[in-house]
């Protein structure tokens, strides 16, 4: 899961650090994609069989807490998050993934900032965890919780629209960085997860 993550946000980081100019600093792709990155290089040299997910949710959590960056901060407390809510087994459930998105989703929220008319993390990851919920209450597959999810954190993350012909102008016509990045987030753990 991690690996399609560092795949997809390493593929678009010149898309997401663009965005990120219009209402940031200009640095949100280069941010989170060697975040990913070294998370990957990490899990590389591991013996896959002498580590747990709980443990490498947790190696991702000080991995983005060395980043000085707000977005990785809300990572970090993100995985730590959901690594608390793993069994220590080499092997989880459905039931333990719903517990770690869940908790991955509340380590966003509750430490995120709403920004109100300007959109970021949270306006992405609340709406996310609230069709991942229903979904699962639904009867739906981890898969499905998390198409869902990833559809909800779109939709939440679309800024308001108009005729205005230039939109990079205003940066409330613009996707937000990090709103964009959550969604490729939750499409990779979708991608990886789905079998």
């Amino acid at each position: 899961m991690f690996s399609e993550i560092a795949a997809a946000v390493s593929r678009n980081s010149l898309w997401l650090s663009r965005l990120d100019t219009i209402s940031g600093d200009g640095d949100h792709g280069e941010v989170i994609s060697s975040a990913f990155i070294a998370m990957e290089h990490q899990l590389a040299a591991l013996d896959p069989s002498s580590v747990t997910p709980a443990r490498v949710f947790d190696m991702a959590a000080e991995t983005f807490l060395k980043i000085d960056s707000a977005s990785a901060r809300l990572y970090a407390s993100a995985f730590r998050r959901a690594g608390s809510r793993l069994p220590g087994s080499h092997v989880i459930s459905d039931d333990d993934f719903d517990r770690a998105f869940a908790a991955m989703a509340s380590g966003i929220i509750d430490h995120g900032q709403t920004n109100a008319p300007h959109k970021n993390m949270v306006d992405a990851w609340k709406p996310a965890l609230k069709a991942y919920e229903a979904a699962r209450d639904n009867g739906s597959h981890m898969a499905d919780c998390l198409t869902a999810a990833a559809d909800a954190a779109l939709a939440g993350s679309e800024p308001a629209t108009d005729s205005d012909p230039l939109p990079f102008a205003h940066p409330d016509k613009v996707m937000d960085a990090g709103c964009a990045s959550a969604v490729l987030i939750m499409r990779s753990m979708r991608y990886a997860l789905q079998d």
